[in-house]
């Protein structure tokens, strides 16, 4: 991790082989040479400790010799201290031994009047002269609290606590402080952060994707056995298909219309895959100029491999129509549902941040909706519906890939279903195309159309994800829709 970090963060006039180097040396200032190459591990897979995570992030910090440091909660610092950098730590009480490494000290009784301020060693001496002395074995912190706050238990207590504390409050005086100086670190600048360049980051992103796939080889399968998996359903329900009456009117129409679902489930595993990754990456994500190409090149292997196999079932087994151009349409039109799939999970992933269940609900509605509106269910629909219709892609799927399978295929039929005239009552592909209002489709600007949708969604995750990684004036963004 802190080598990705290095080489992402320190200035790009730094040679790889320095920023490796700069990167180890922050790793054996922190102590953790012997976790190096572990895993940092979640709440899901086991890592390092979370004493180890504590100090990797301060080390990540550390890599780029920052001035200031903030953190929410104190470790070993003194020694970052004493480098030059300022230290701040917030914390909600401090231990005794903690509180032996106080410099300067100040103490404010409720109203914010001083009760204190000076060297932290010299503040139960102070008290003492006060009258007050500290208890043994007691917490300076917690008996320093105590001391100038009022009891409100009972009257009496009340009374007699709030007269301390007045007495406390009226006897400090300000107290002269001697303020020490250090010239360790004293031409300590830090390193400037800026943004790496594509030809910097891409690779180092790229060899990260890389090791997270190799590490994870489930999700890998994944991604192509589920595409595969319904591919297969699929051929066991309608391979072989023939060239019958009845397989134009019911068995090809019916594959294309049950395809359509497939095409809607297909959408929903690519937003399922999407929602497996996704959420541990979202902030590699927040930083689209570079780490989504660098995902991108990884997701496309996958994705170009489950729908080639999707295709050798839909094409080749069930026999829609085996030829080297149907089968590559259908493998495309798979292809692009999938990425159209996982274009919405990052778009409603990075919406809903926070609630991926309600991601996932969103997501759902709106592909069952688009699965009746891109089928043969709804053939005339209010102009309203068409218009929005236009943007899915499971239209454009369809109004191609019908075209494509049923044009100059001829259909035979037997006795008992010729009309009168001796004829079939459908003998052609063509003929189907227009019992379905489907022959005014060009395969070809409707493929080209799916194409087109699928750049268009990833643009519009890429804008939303510009949106909620820009300033933050643009952060209210998702903040709308929670």
């Amino acid at each position: 991790m802190l080598r990705f970090a290095a080489g992402l963060r320190l200035p790009k006039s730094m040679s790889s082989k320095v920023k490796k180097e700069r990167a180890e040396e922050v790793i054996k200032a922190m102590g953790l040479s012997d976790c190096a190459d572990n895993l940092v591990g979640s709440e899901f897979v086991k890592g390092i400790s979370g004493g180890e995570k504590r100090r990797v992030s301060i080390a990540v910090q550390l890599l780029t010799e920052p001035r200031i440091l903030i953190f929410i909660y104190p470790g070993s610092l003194s020694g970052l201290a004493k480098e030059g950098r300022t230290v701040i730590i917030t914390i909600h009480q401090s231990r005794s031994e903690l509180f032996n490494q106080f410099g300067n000290l100040l103490l404010l009784a409720k109203g914010g009047r001083v009760a204190f301020s000076g060297r932290a060693s010299e503040m139960i001496s102070y008290f003492n002269k006060l009258g007050y002395e500290c208890p043994r074995n007691c917490n300076p912190s917690d008996w320093a609290l105590d001391l100038i706050s009022v009891d409100l238990r009972d009257s009496t207590a009340e009374e007699v606590s709030r007269a301390k504390v007045e007495k406390i409050l009226d006897a400090y005086s300000p107290i002269p402080v001697k303020h020490e100086s250090s010239d360790v670190g004293a031409g300590f600048l830090g390193m400037k952060k800026q943004m790496s360049p594509f030809h910097i980051a891409y690779p180092i992103l790229l060899q990260r994707s890389l090791i997270n796939f190799i590490r994870q080889p489930e999700l890998a399968s994944a991604r192509i056995g589920q595409v595969v998996g319904l591919g297969i359903v699929l051929a066991l329900f309608f391979a072989p298909l023939g060239r019958s009456y009845t397989d134009a009117t019911v068995n090809i129409v019916g594959l294309v219309q049950q395809v359509l679902p497939t095409f809607v489930q297909s959408i929903l595993l690519g937003m399922l895959q999407n929602v497996a990754l996704y959420p541990t990456e979202r902030d590699v994500f927040y930083k689209p100029k570079h780490s989504s190409p660098a995902t991108c090149r990884f997701e496309l292997p996958f994705e170009i491999i489950a729908s080639l196999l999707f295709a050798l079932l839909g094409c080749i087994a069930v026999d829609l129509r085996r030829t080297v151009a149907m089968y590559f349409i259908i493998a495309l039109n798979a292809f692009c549902i999938v990425s159209c799939g996982e274009s919405l999970g990052i778009i409603f992933n990075t919406l809903f941040s926070d609630n991926t269940g309600l991601a996932i609900n969103i997501t759902s509605v709106i592909l069952s909706v688009g699965q009746f509106m891109g089928g043969l269910m709804s053939l005339d629909m209010p102009a309203f519906l068409s218009g929005i219709n236009y943007i899915s892609p499971l239209k454009y799927a369809t109004a191609n890939m019908l075209p494509y399978a049923l044009r100059s295929m001829t259909f035979s039929c037997d006795d008992s279903q010729k009309l009168a005239n001796g004829q079939c009552p459908l003998s052609t592909g063509d003929e189907v195309l227009e019992l379905y209002k489907m022959d005014s489709y060009n395969p070809g600007k409707m493929l080209g159309a799916l194409v087109g949708a699928t750049i268009a969604y990833r643009f519009v995750a890429y804008l939303v994800l510009k949106l909620e990684s820009g300033p933050l004036e643009a952060a209210p963004l998702r903040n709308k829709f929670i």
